[in-house]
Order: C-alpha cells, then sequence, then structure tokens
C-alpha cells in the first residue's frame, strides 16, 4: 500500500514538473534558432516565452495632456498652452488639504529666490487667484 502511494506521488511530481518547465524561459540551441514568438534568437540567449515582454508591447503611450488643478483632481488645460496653478504652489505654499473648499496660504519661511520682492508678489497674486477659483494661468 504504501509502494503505490511513493509511485503516485513521483507520477504526480514528475507531470507537474513537466508542466512547469514549460512556462519557463529557455535558451537558443547552438547556432540559433526561431522562438515560439518568429523571432531569431542567438545561440544561448533567452528565448522569450511571455507575450507581455513582447518587443511591440514597448510603444509609446498618448499622453493626456491632463494637468493637476486641486489635490487628486486632474484636468485638460481649457485653452492650450495654459499652465495649472495648483503644481506652482503644491509643497511651497501652506495648503489646508479641504477637497471641498482648497484654499493656499502664504509661507513666509521660504528663502532665497523665493523671497525676493519680485516673486513674493508673483506667489500671492497666485494663491489670490487660486482662492478666487482661478486655477489655470
Amino acid at each position: 500500500m504504501g509502494a503505490k502511494i511513493i509511485v503516485d506521488l513521483l507520477k504526480a511530481l514528475a507531470s507537474f514538473s513537466a508542466m512547469t518547465n514549460t512556462n519557463t524561459h529557455s535558451r537558443a540551441k547552438a547556432g540559433g534558432e526561431f522562438g515560439a514568438n518568429g523571432e531569431w534568437y542567438e545561440g544561448g540567449k533567452f528565448i522569450n516565452t511571455v507575450a507581455d515582454n513582447a518587443k511591440g508591447s514597448k510603444e509609446a503611450k498618448k499622453a493626456t495632456r491632463k494637468q493637476e488643478v486641486e489635490n487628486y483632481k486632474w484636468e485638460v488645460a481649457p485653452v492650450a498652452g495654459q499652465l495649472a496653478l495648483y503644481p506652482m504652489m503644491a509643497g511651497m505654499e501652506i495648503s489646508n488639504r479641504n477637497r471641498e473648499n482648497p484654499q493656499f496660504t502664504f509661507n513666509p519661511d521660504l528663502r532665497g529666490q523665493l523671497a525676493t520682492p519680485e516673486y513674493i508678489e508673483i506667489r500671492k497674486a497666485r494663491i489670490a487667484a487660486f482662492n478666487a477659483g482661478g486655477r489655470w494661468i
């Protein structure tokens, strides 16, 4: 009885091994060979056996042209060439992170070129425009 169980177990193991070996990457024979996808593989090179890795799947994705206008809210600019105000201020000015009524306040702790009198006026104008409901410049 015990020998039969061992034989059955060995048969199952052999069939499992045969199934798993068909899905692994193999190497091309010496001199090269054509893979299942029809491409030529030099001798010793890995043969692609996964459809997701095909060279044709590396085509460029089309850009959506969307910009983040509020936290987690993306839109396409109403007029080509306009820029969203949110990314200009996010991480620099102080945000209340309110999804219903997002607001920015001036961050007085910035230094360097962000603290010049001219740039402070630009920053304050952007904050005022965003808080008034504007999302594009």
